[in-house]
């Protein structure tokens, strides 16, 4: 995880947030699993 003051257009709306996934060393396929987990957590905590 890395965490950066940079605000790549988060200010434009409250509660904003930048997620990336994968990079150079990933697989599309890794990645797409990555979005996965990730949907499933927000699932849950959006319920």
């Amino acid at each position: 995880m890395l965490i950066r003051n940079s605000r790549y257009n988060q200010h434009v709306a409250p509660g904003a947030i930048l997620i990336e996934v994968g990079a150079t060393g990933n697989t599309m396929p890794e990645a797409l699993r990555s979005v996965e987990y990730l949907a499933n957590v927000f699932e849950e905590v959006f319920k």
